[in-house]
């Protein structure tokens, strides 16, 4: 009866704790039922998590909620020299920001018209005589059905199925 390792524990508490998925859980399962180590730590364990049931419970005393709402204030804040705050930089003049934000975009919309018009390939007009599509187009509802057509071998008996009288009477 060799002892369980750390790794092994830590699979027998998930174990217990719910935490395993199926395929571990059965493994686990199986193994409890033929490991007698496995078994008795498994049981200490259970013992152990019950008498935590019988300690007291521990409780704040009544002006916990004062006491660090207090050291959490504003008003006890005293500011390290560390945290020294900057001076903001003083915006006397808005409309050299709202003037420098426009060139910029204009500057952009000029560099993007320019990329996009001398840059990037012309479309071609594609001629549609020589439009590889075109026999698919124009035969649109052969191609839809052609899955039902590709095992006719002859055309002439294709041409008969249109006539009713070679399946006999009508049933209704």
């Amino acid at each position: 009866m060799t002892p369980l390792n750390d790794d092994e524990k830590a699979e027998l508490v998930a174990y217990l704790d719910g935490e395993l998925d199926e395929a571990a859980t059965q493994a686990m399962e199986t193994r409890l039922a033929t490991d007698p180590a496995a078994r008795a730590e498994m049981d200490t364990l259970k013992q152990t998590w019950g008498m935590l049931d019988y300690l007291p419970k521990a409780s704040p005393s009544s002006n916990f909620t004062n006491r660090t709402m207090d050291k959490l204030t504003l008003e006890n804040f005293v500011p390290t020299p560390a945290a020294k705050t900057q001076p903001m930089p003083s915006r006397s003049r808005p409309w050299i920001v709202a003037a420098g934000w426009a060139a910029v975009v204009v500057v952009a919309v000029v560099v993007g018209f320019f990329a996009v018009s001398h840059l990037a390939p012309a479309p071609t007009h594609a001629d549609p005589q020589h439009d590889p599509d075109l026999p698919f187009v124009r035969h649109l509802r052969i191609v839809e059905k052609w899955r039902w057509y590709e095992n006719i071998d002859d055309l002439d008996f294709a041409k008969k199925l249109a006539h009713p009288e070679m399946f006999g009477d009508d049933p209704s």
